[in-house]
């Protein structure tokens, strides 16, 4: 067997050298790309963690604003119950005041006043026992001669009369329940007020 040439050898020393060198950048490529590669996992991983905990606090703040809310609702409706059982136990001593009476005589003669023709007055079934005092009011306010007539509603719930012009369809609505609803603004405004001065927290 003959001897390599020195073009033969030089050749296979240059074969070599090409490919250790095309070997050692592919393993500086992969270690490059591995690098790379880590970053952007780690990248990945922090900015997942920011996202996670920026929705963790998002949560939770919006879980505490929420309760927050539930905390002010349920005081709202604690002082509303509160003022209802106010009203209602107002309402329930109502009749057995003198006034009331007097309430229920004026505020219908009021509105049959203004009822040229027959008017039709209706009143909770427990204020039907005014009647008489009622009509005898009538009588001094509006004339003996007037047509009038008295009946039970049960939609009234505390007190109080409606009272009907059957000619032109007016209903005048003189309810403890209406007068109630235009002045509830400034009861719960007394009573919030009230509340304030006794330290009563809210």
């Amino acid at each position: 067997m003959m001897d390599k040439t020195p073009l033969e050898s030089s050749i296979r020393e240059e074969s070599e050298r090409a490919i250790r060198a095309i070997k050692e950048m592919e393993v500086s490529e992969i270690k490059k790309l591995d690098e790379a590669c880590a970053s952007e996992t780690e990248n990945f991983r922090k900015k997942s963690e920011a996202e996670i905990d920026a929705k963790i606090e998002q949560e939770l703040s919006r879980l505490e604003n929420r309760g927050i809310l539930e905390r002010k609702k349920l005081k709202l409706r604690t002082i509303e119950d509160f003022i209802n059982h106010i009203v209602d136990e107002a309402v329930k001593g109502m009749r057995n005041d003198q006034r009331y009476k007097k309430f229920l005589s004026d505020t219908v003669c009021d509105a049959v006043g203004q009822i040229q023709t027959r008017a039709e007055i209706r009143l909770k079934k427990e204020d039907i026992v005014f009647s008489k005092e009622i009509v005898d009011s009538l009588k001094v306010a509006a004339g003996k001669n007037r047509d009038i007539g008295i009946k039970e509603d049960s939609t009234i719930t505390w007190g109080g009369c409606i009272v009907h012009d059957d000619q032109r369809g007016r209903i005048f609505n003189n309810t403890i329940e209406r007068i109630y609803f235009r002045k509830s603004p400034a009861i719960r405004q007394e009573i919030v007020r009230i509340l304030k001065e006794k330290n009563v927290a809210f």
